[in-house]
């Protein structure tokens, strides 16, 4: 067989594995994949800034249940990609990181953008690796394929040297084997028959769904076991969707009083974590006992003692426990349904009244409304910031799976823009709304150039209060106005900067106008950018703004 290069073994191994788009920031260290990318039809789309390239791999890898692949150079193009390697992981995302490195020869004397780069990863990945030969190229990346898509999904990183991409080697010396992603295992039936004997004697169920049901493809099961157990479900990271906004069992705004009143806590794919109160009180109540379901049990007992913990995949845990439990479950649970349904129709009504408001500067409520009127199953949301992001969580409905996308447990700003060109850049056909915070902006808001440069036409919503205005209102209650310092920014034209970028925008200030604008926005078939003028004080006012630390 003929030699092929490294570059190419690269580029060979990420075809196997269906992949059709590499995010990049160019450098001459890897240049021999790019040329394999065109030989082998994969697309490259070239990014601003490398935590860019990092962001766009995750939400690629999250709307693809796929691996979503990233390449960069050396030394600064490493470091840029760490903050958006280090959400994925956060965030259960299986992306790739190549990196590139010095040639080999020249190794520990000093080379152009020559650091350690594998120790560096180590904590924030599943694996990360340094190909010793060219010829063991698909090895490794087959290695680390296999790591990032099995058991819980995660980050890994893969070192090659210039000097490797470039060499070449006989086909037959690198062969290119199916890498496939270990199966995760069904639930052990003494599990199964343990939860189901707590569930049978809960009256005050409740199910927490995180990104553990979207990555095991669980949305299905989910909605059969509620609607058999006939249980509560709140929804938080990926798992946001995976029961429709109008699924009679699905919750949102009444998960404070569940968690307080619950007697059965049953948590899918997602750690007992600062969104969950850490699984103590006050936020739960003292004697819930506790079901954790997830493909990795390696957190089970973190923060509260699991009652039965179940390490399997979740899809086969809910479709086991739905054939396991028995019915009845409607009239036992009913009146706690009842309850937290009283619940979510009050805190329903009063958010629609603030939403309703015709106040200018615009209310971070109205906007949000305003929003959630637009949306359809068509439309995908990316929320990139503070309170403008937390404000239309609570109004915006969804329908489907992978609708909503946020930045995940780790509360990374500047997803924004990279993850709306993955969701673009994947399903042209539907409309892409990101909901920008202005502080958030400044991190990657040069991404929109790209997306106008690759005509991929979305909307940015800035809501702009002049500040980092969850932080802000933090910090004033801490140590009085007389004490801001850090949190104000000028009201900037934002759209003038998307439209010097090759973008349309406008400036919204009167409430009325909002939704013509948006219609427009979404029709116009460019990069459009409405820069809503926020009242700086309002969401304070109306009881937002807080933060979990």
């Amino acid at each position: 067989m003929a030699d092929v290069t490294g570059g190419e073994l690269v580029v060979q191994v990420l075809v196997q594995h269906g992949v059709r788009h590499l995010f990049t920031l160019c450098g001459g260290h890897i240049l021999p994949i790019y040329d394999a990318c065109l030989k082998h039809g994969i697309a490259i789309v070239d990014v601003r800034h490398e935590q860019a390239a990092a962001h766009a791999a995750d939400a690629y890898a999250r709307l693809t249940r796929n691996l979503g692949v990233a390449a960069v150079v050396p030394g600064p193009g490493v470091t840029d990609a760490v903050t958006g390697v280090a959400n994925a992981f956060a965030a259960r995302s299986p992306m790739l990181l190549v990196g590139g490195a010095s040639p080999r020869a020249l190794k520990g004397m000093g080379a152009l953008q020559e650091m350690e780069q594998v120790a560096l990863f180590a904590p924030i990945t599943k694996g990360a690796w340094a190909v010793p030969e060219t010829r063991l190229i698909p090895e490794y990346l087959g290695t680390a394929i296999r790591t990032a898509r099995s058991g819980r999904p995660g980050p890994v990183f893969v070192e090659i040297a210039v000097d490797l991409l470039m060499g070449t080697v006989d086909a037959v010396a690198a062969p290119i084997v199916a890498c496939d992603a270990t199966p995760l295992p069904g639930p052990a039936p003494s599990d199964v028959e343990r939860a189901t004997e707590l569930l049978a004697r809960a009256e005050r169920p409740v199910v927490i769904a995180g990104s553990g049901v979207y990555w095991d493809r669980a949305w299905g099961a989910l909605a059969a076991f509620a609607q058999r157990a006939a249980v509560p479900v709140f929804m938080n990271g990926m798992g946001r969707g995976c029961l429709s906004a109008d699924h009679a069992f699905a919750f949102q705004l009444a998960r404070g009083l569940a968690l307080r009143e619950a007697d059965l806590v049953l948590v899918l794919g997602t750690p007992l974590d600062f969104r969950l109160g850490y699984g103590q009180a006050p936020v739960w109540a003292e004697g819930a006992r506790l079901v954790l379901a997830d493909a990795d049990g390696s957190e089970f007992g973190k923060n509260r003692p699991a009652d039965v913990g179940i390490a399997a995949d979740v899809r086969l845990t809910l479709e086991g426990l739905a054939q396991a439990v028995p019915a009845g479950g409607d009239a036992r649970t009913a009146a706690w349904r009842r309850r937290l349904r009283d619940k979510e129709t009050a805190e329903r009504a009063k958010l629609a009244v603030l939403a309703a408001s015709d106040q200018a500067p615009i209310s971070h409520y109205r906007l949000a409304a305003e929003l959630a009127a637009v949306m359809d199953e068509r439309t995908c949301l990316v929320g990139d910031g503070g309170d403008v992001v937390t404000c239309a969580s609570k109004l915006v409905p969804l329908s489907r799976p992978a609708q909503w996308l946020d930045p995940g447990p780790l509360g990374v700003l500047g997803v924004g823009p990279p993850f709306a060109l993955a969701a673009k850049l994947l399903h042209p056909d539907e409309r892409v709304i990101l909901l920008s915070g202005d502080g958030t902006f400044g991190l990657n808001g040069m991404e929109l150039e790209t997306a106008v440069r690759f005509d991929l036409p979305l909307t940015c919503v800035v809501g702009n209060d002049g500040g980092w205005g969850m932080i802000r209102t933090i910090q004033e209650a801490f140590y009085g106005r007389e004490r801001l310092v850090a949190t104000s920014l000028p009201f900037t034209r934002y759209d003038w900067v998307v439209e010097a970028l090759g973008g349309t925008g406008e400036t919204i200030e009167d409430p009325r106008r909002l939704r013509p604008a948006l219609e427009r926005a979404l029709t116009s078939g460019q990069v459009c950018c409405l820069n809503v003028i926020l009242d700086p004080t309002a969401y304070r006012r109306e009881g937002g703004g807080s933060l979990a630390i």
